[in-house]
């Protein structure tokens, strides 16, 4: 009896131990998948589905009604995917360092492609704005994109390099504004005055974060004001019009006030759940411009409150694994360029989905991973990667730029 029990005994805590260590096991896989790496992969994922769902469900209706005769603009989206995808797979194995040593010859590389652009003979005029370079007639380059994600890494950079100067109002602030001012100037040029305030915006976020005094700023602003007034005032008819279509659209509902009216509707149609896949209505050459910048109320009118919500959510989301990112980074520059990357995605989300609710005037502001615009996609993607990559890069690290006491 005593070796029965003994056996039983042995057995017993044998199992015990094995089943600790398979909870203990399933609990680490559970974490694992968990990671910010792991959760922006299955967000983007998702996003990208919803997307190529939408896009066809969009562009179908034009070959139904016998505009094209194959389905161009899904086929486009889904190269431009691929691309895009490969460029994120790319980055996510690229140490993310090599930016910082080449982020003044990538800026140069911007700053060529917003002169190029302006050339008659090479830039193309597409509603009143010279923005593109094509090549043949299905694909584009929108150089500003791309000087989106350089301006990042080369503020990144700089403060990195300059984090002990930053409070001196010549390196700190006077050289990173006569930067900001060259490259908005070049985007205003074409004109993309949306653009040229994105990157404004994101560019004196990463300096004041990075210890500019806000005093130099705010003198700055007040010190502008007579310039800003100047600017309003000469503003270009389609912005005033623009402007005057967000305070009053009923004041012209067929004309400048149209798309946000048509916006509004497909909104409000769609309800809590929807009218269903492929069954809204404002795509049928109602809504404007409906599977790139107000590509929003097509999936509020097909899936509802509950699908935009979702959508807002999972960017939410994202903005928030990215934000635990950049807490993590083993550096300076991996804090800065993780930063970046991720206000940029959420504030372009967030101002696309404003424009679509009328909250703010209309701009020419995709919603990134979801409308069409091969330049948008490919530059988030590449961000997403280099956000990635950070990520791992921080994953085996202890200590982050937080545990220095430096921020």
């Amino acid at each position: 009896m005593k070796v029965l029990k003994s056996q039983f005994a042995t057995n017993t805590n044998c199992n015990m131990d094995i089943q600790s260590n398979l909870t203990r096991g399933l609990n680490q896989i559970e974490i694992r998948s968990l990671e910010p790496a792991n959760v922006i992969m299955y967000l983007i994922t998702t996003l990208l589905v919803i997307g190529i769902i939408m896009i066809y469900s969009v562009s179908s209706i034009k070959v139904g009604e016998g505009v094209n005769s194959m389905n161009i603009a899904f086929f486009k989206h889904i190269l431009w995917i691929i691309l895009a995808l490969i460029g994120m797979l790319t980055m996510m194995r690229f140490d993310y360092h090599n930016l910082q040593k080449y982020s003044m010859a990538i800026l140069i590389i911007a700053l060529v492609g917003l002169v190029v652009v302006l050339i008659p003979e090479i830039g193309t005029v597409s509603n009143g704005a010279r923005r593109w370079i094509r090549f043949g007639s299905y694909f584009g380059y929108q150089p500003s994109e791309f000087a989106k994600l350089a301006m990042i890494i080369f503020m990144s950079s700089y403060i990195a390099k300059n984090q002990e100067k930053m409070t001196n109002f010549t390196k700190g602030f006077v050289v990173p504004v006569i930067l900001i001012g060259v490259v908005s100037l070049l985007i205003l040029r074409e004109p993309d005055f949306s653009t040229a305030m994105f990157i404004t915006l994101i560019s004196f976020m990463l300096i004041i974060a990075g210890g500019t005094r806000i005093i130099y700023v705010i003198f700055t602003i007040i010190a502008s004001i007579p310039h800003i007034y100047e600017i309003v005032y000469k503003i270009p008819t389609y912005q005033k019009n623009r402007v005057v279509a967000f305070l009053d659209p009923w004041k012209d509902p067929e004309g400048i006030g149209y798309q946000i009216i048509q916006s509004w509707i497909a909104l409000g149609s769609g309800g809590l759940t929807g009218l269903g896949l492929g069954e809204g209505r404002q795509k049928l050459f109602f809504l404007p411009e409906s599977n790139s910048d107000f590509i929003f109320s097509i999936i509020g009118e097909e899936l509802g409150f509950i699908g935009t919500t979702c959508i807002v959510i999972m960017f939410a989301l994202l903005a928030w694994q990215g934000m635990r990112i950049c807490k993590s980074a083993r550096d300076t520059f991996g804090f800065f360029l993780a930063l970046g990357i991720s206000v940029s995605i959420a504030l372009q989300s967030a101002i696309n989905i404003a424009v679509v609710t009328g909250s703010i005037p209309t701009t020419g502001v995709p919603l990134p991973f979801i409308s069409t615009g091969g330049s948008s996609l490919f530059l988030s993607l590449l961000g997403i990667g280099i956000l990635l990559n950070i990520a791992k890069q921080s994953k085996n690290n202890t200590i982050s730029v937080f545990d220095t006491g430096k921020y």
